[in-house]
This record gives C-alpha cells, structure tokens and sequence, in this order.
C-alpha cells in the first residue's frame, strides 16, 4: 500500500478505484513512516456495498466508504467528521453545515472559488485550537484545495425553517445541531467521545445560524 498525509496523519490506503486512486495521488508521500491509520475495502465488502447502493459506481461506492472509515478514525486523533463545506475567511476557515434542512445544496450554494473543502473536512485539535483540512473523500473530494489547513473560525448552519436572518447560536440550539452534523458519521460507542468534543468545540468556536447563504460576502465579514 501507498502512504499519504491527510489530516497532518500517515494514512495508508489500498484502492480498487481509477477515480480514487488518481484524487489521492497529491497526498502521496515518499517517506517511509509507520501508518497512523490504513484504509482498505476488501473485493466482497466493494460489491456487497454495490447490491445495497444500486446505481452508483464502483468508484463512488469506494469513496464512500473509505470516507466512512477515515470518519471514524479520525475520532481517536482529536477529531471528529462533520458533513460541511468549508469556506476561507479571512486566513481562517468558516464551516457551512445542513444537516437538518435537506433542501439546502451547500454545493451549488457555495461557489467553487471560494470553497476550501468539500464534503468530510478532516477536523483535529491541535494545540489547544481545531483546524480543518482538506481530504480526497467524497462525491466532492477532487474540488478540495490541496495540502492545505486552515484554522477554524466559526461554524454555520444553514435552515430555512429555523432562521429567519444572520444570528449567533446559543447553546440549547446548537448542541442539537451540532449533533446532527456529526452523528450523520459516527458509530454508536463513538457517542461519548462526541459529547466530550462538543464541550470543547463550544468553548473555542463561534457559531452562527443562517436562512440562506445568497450573500455570502455579508455573512463572512460577520461570522
């Protein structure tokens, strides 16, 4: 297997995927290192997963998975997985998240020249601050900025139903939010180590509520 660095971590990872394989290649290191992490789909977990996501190709059933498994490793690294688009501001990174509004496309909402990264951040606490970087996973991943981090400034969700206009979250609103965004990828025994991370998060990360993001300008020089 190849070794690459994602996430400031030597992840080491075995591809069936074209696709995959070519969106990794700029993480490829040429040290030699023992791996923090390994990434691997096996040829009968790669077609059963093919039966149950009928339609989808070989590739993105791969990506989705490895995704899945860097979610859950990054957990025992001071992180954690978020569904999020990242956007630069100001030489630091704002996240924009829905998870509980599905009619919100982040994607299209958010335009490419001013996106960090797209779908499965890689978020890691280090020295007392959060950063975010970008990684080669998801739907998403090739429109990622490469090789980069930036430290995390605020996070927005984003609800039609819920906010009316730009304006700061308190807590008995975001936990559950927050939750929502992260849970989406964590597996049961994670539970309390999310919870644990949601008390830090909320002690050194701004967050902010948003109907929609037509203006993004006006909600950067605010958040």
């Amino acid at each position: 297997m190849a070794l690459y660095r994602i996430s400031d971590l030597n992840v080491e990872i075995k591809t069936h995927s074209p696709s995959l394989a070519d969106n990794i290649k700029r993480y490829e290191v040429t040290y030699q290192a023992d791996p923090n992490v390994t990434l691997e789909m096996s040829d009968d977990r790669l077609l059963e997963m093919m039966e149950e996501y009928e339609g989808m190709t070989a590739d993105a059933v791969e990506s989705l998975f490895m995704a899945t498994l860097y979610s859950w490793a990054i957990f025992d690294f001071n992180g954690f997985p978020i569904r999020a688009v990242g956007v630069e501001n100001d030489g630091e990174c704002t996240l924009f998240a829905a998870p509980e509004d599905p009619t919100v496309d982040l994607i299209t909402g958010l335009p490419q020249s001013k996106a960090f990264v797209y779908r499965y951040p890689g978020i890691r606490m280090q020295d007392d601050d959060y950063y975010v970087f970008d990684t080669p996973f998801g739907e998403y991943g090739h429109l990622s900025v490469t090789g980069k981090k930036l430290k995390l400034k605020s996070i927005v969700f984003v609800d039609r139903q819920r906010f009316d206009s730009l304006r700061a979250i308190e807590a008995k609103d975001f936990v559950p939010l927050f939750m929502r965004a992260v849970s989406q990828n964590v597996r049961q025994e994670r539970t309390k180590h999310t919870l644990f991370i949601l008390e830090r998060v909320m002690h050194r990360v701004k967050f902010f509520g948003v109907g929609d993001i037509n203006d993004l300008d006006f909600i950067l020089e605010r958040v």
